[in-house]
């Protein structure tokens, strides 16, 4: 390679937008795939490791002359203009560099989804199909196979809530299956509050609400804007900052979707979807949620709210437990010893949430600095806290493991009952 004056049409300070990147296996060669996380761009790049360095320094500080300097000091030689100039407009032209091109896109986004009263489906005919008939014959599917790995049993107590998965249903369906089977059984509620992790929110809100009806390839739930109010109005903040991650969240979804395919043949129902924030920064100062403010009266003031509506309301948590492996960060792949550890402390965890322990599963999680990075830890906790319940029962368990990547994630479905 050999250096060459950098095109003045290019970007001269690129900046690249917040992205995940990990390690896939393609075409018998080991590459790093780039995504947008928030999916406001729907695709996908696959690089090498050395392009990775480059696009490292786009932090918008560094000029494109920085970049090749760094780059000659790395790798005892520079890119070329015309190789640096094109990888930028790739990028650029994937919606991953924060440029005016991004920024006319985004806002027009933000534009469409705040003047519209529907949270439009993101996923379907992506993770799930996007015809009605095809996706009750998925759901249709799970059922029939998991009411042949394990008969139905009716429960001693009468249903309040559940802990279902948010993975993708090609990998989870037999435990979102699991979970549903209870509610299909036995629950007549009207109300629907739905916990589900918010996975790239960058507001610091704990819970963010939003009053949108959603939409998926099986209908329209309405929200409950009876009982937003009643949330909005014992909390002195503004519940909908950050409401923008509803947008592209999965968590909601994809309960959602599977409720409304349990309950199609009952009565009229709502939901109140709630995206829980990470407590990330509260297990790394061993903080307990409840010592922060907005999170204790937001609990406080929901559990409540669904004391006084008794039998009517239900409580759904989307969640997934563990996330280890080099696509989340992590060094060293997988492996059955890690494998095991996780499923012990999964299950360790799990026996807090069976016995509504909302502080000991969090301290199970705080403990380990959150090693296995559990997305569902706030919805867990938030889910522990206000429900109306005597016990839990843990339904069933997974791992799904990523060859390609050496990674893992766990999850589980579990009942609530009084």
């Amino acid at each position: 390679m050999g250096e060459s004056k950098v095109n003045r049409k290019t970007m001269e300070y690129p900046k690249l937008n917040p992205i995940e990147a990990y390690p896939v296996e393609h075409e018998g060669q080991r590459v790093i795939c780039l995504r947008d996380p928030k999916s406001f761009s729907d695709k996908v790049l696959l690089v090498s490791k050395e392009t990775v360095f480059i696009i490292s320094l786009f932090d918008g500080r560094n000029s494109t002359q920085d970049i090749q300097n760094k780059c000659k000091e790395k790798f005892g030689e520079s890119v070329p203009s015309d190789e640096l100039d094109h990888l930028i407009s790739q990028l650029d032209n994937a919606l991953f560099l924060d440029s005016k091109k991004f920024r006319d896109f985004n806002n027009q986004i933000v534009e469409n989804f705040n003047s519209s009263e529907v949270r439009a489906s993101s996923h379907a005919g992506l993770s799930y199909p996007d015809e009605a008939d095809e996706l009750n014959k998925w759901f249709e599917k799970f059922f029939k196979e998991d009411h042949k790995k394990e008969p139905y049993s009716a429960p001693a107590g009468k249903l309040r809530g559940l802990i279902s998965p948010h993975i993708d249903f090609t990998r989870g369906g037999h435990l979102y299956a699991r979970a549903y089977r209870e509610l299909d059984e036995s629950c007549e509620a009207d109300t629907y509050i739905i916990f589900g992790t918010s996975h790239y929110s960058e507001v610091d809100n704990p819970f963010i609400l939003t009053r949108k009806n959603f939409e998926t390839p099986l209908g329209i739930s309405k929200t409950d804007d009876d009982v937003i109010d009643k949330i909005v109005n014992t909390c002195p903040w503004d519940l909908f900052e950050g409401e923008l991650a509803h947008r592209t969240e999965h968590s909601i979804e994809f309960q959602v979707a599977f409720l409304q395919y349990v309950l199609r043949k009952k009565k009229e129902y709502k939901i109140v979807p709630i995206l829980c924030n990470s407590f990330l920064n509260l297990v790394q100062e061993g903080k307990s949620p409840r010592e922060d403010k907005r999170v204790s009266l937001f609990l406080e003031s929901l559990g409540d709210i669904i004391r006084d509506m008794g039998d009517r309301v239900f409580i759904i948590a989307g969640v997934d437990m563990a996330h280890v492996g080099p696509k989340f960060g992590d060094k060293e792949a997988v492996n059955d010893l890690t494998l095991t550890r996780i499923k012990e402390r999964d299950m360790n965890s799990l026996k807090y949430s069976e016995k509504l322990d909302a502080e000991g599963f969090y301290r199970s999680i705080e403990e380990e600095k959150d090693w296995r990075k559990v997305c569902g830890l706030s919805s867990i906790y938030a889910t522990l806290s206000t429900i109306e319940a005597k016990k839990g029962k843990l339904l069933d368990y997974d791992q799904a493991l990523e060859p390609d990547t050496g990674s893992v994630v766990s999850f589980a479905s579990m009942g609530f009952y009084s």
